[in-house]
């Protein structure tokens, strides 16, 4: 493909994924986001909404355990 000036680059998303048990609500992320809101956290395949969870460093604290699941925590 052709194009004028820098090369085009892409970033893909750092993702991670985590198993709920039902009784865990904090997990360690591979990166620390900016805040709760520069992350977008799905549990089941549902979008979760920032108040639900919150941010401190690498730790992902959940206001409440996610259900019991193989890796049905995502984290973007």
């Amino acid at each position: 493909m052709s194009y004028i000036g820098a090369t085009p680059t892409s970033t893909a998303f750092l993702t991670d994924s985590f198993s709920g048990d039902g009784s865990t609500t904090s997990f360690t992320l591979s990166a620390a986001p900016a805040s709760s809101s520069s992350i977008l956290v799905a549990v089941s395949g549902v979008l979760q909404d920032p108040a639900t969870y919150a941010v401190v460093g690498t730790a992902l604290n959940f206001t409440g355990a996610p259900p019991s699941g193989t890796a049905n925590i995502s984290v973007r």
